[in-house]
């Protein structure tokens, strides 16, 4: 577990996390952002963010939370592998540690899920708003807006910054 340090370093991904979803009124920007600022990630932040712009709901939708998606778009940058065929893969103790990078990211989702049951934005809207919106419809994006969504979505952006950020910081822990 990360110290002192480590766990103010999670504190300000998480909050950022939180504040760039209201900002941009996208889980996945606000995630991705913040994350990238937390950790002076590699490439373009503003590319990032783009990138991010339809994986809320994947596409509003109702589908996987953007967030979630964010993060773990994130884990693959820092942990995914650089190239689409790897012969370095065949090598046994390579393949053992891409299979346990890739086991952080199912962990991942699995933190996520056990807070909300779902990885699904239509069952965790619900949850934080008391009921699903249909955001393809302009009048219920419009209610959303009212209904203070902009500020109460931000807990699932500001979990899967949590949950990745201290991930990231037990990763370097490592080496």
């Amino acid at each position: 577990m990360p110290g002192t340090k480590g766990q103010e370093t999670i504190a300000k991904a998480a909050r950022l996390a939180g504040d760039y979803e209201a900002e941009a009124i996208s889980c996945a920007q606000g995630t991705i952002a913040a994350l990238h600022e937390v950790f002076d990630l590699p490439g373009d932040r503003a590319l990032f963010i783009k990138s991010a712009t339809y994986l809320p709901g994947l596409t509003s939708r109702g589908e996987a939370c953007g967030a979630l998606v964010a993060g773990l778009l994130v884990l693959g940058l820092v942990l995914g592998k650089e190239k689409l065929s790897d012969p370095s893969y065949e090598i046994p103790e390579n393949k053992a540690e891409a299979l346990r990078r890739k086991k952080l990211a199912w962990q991942f989702c699995e933190e996520f899920k056990k807070e909300w049951g779902s990885t699904n934005c239509s069952d965790i809207r619900p949850q934080i708003m008391g009921r699903e919106y249909n955001m393809w419809d302009p009048k219920e994006w419009d209610q959303f807006l009212a209904d203070g969504g902009t500020d109460k979505c931000r807990r699932p952006p500001e979990l899967a910054a949590r949950i990745v950020a201290r991930m990231l910081l037990e990763e370097s822990e490592r080496h």
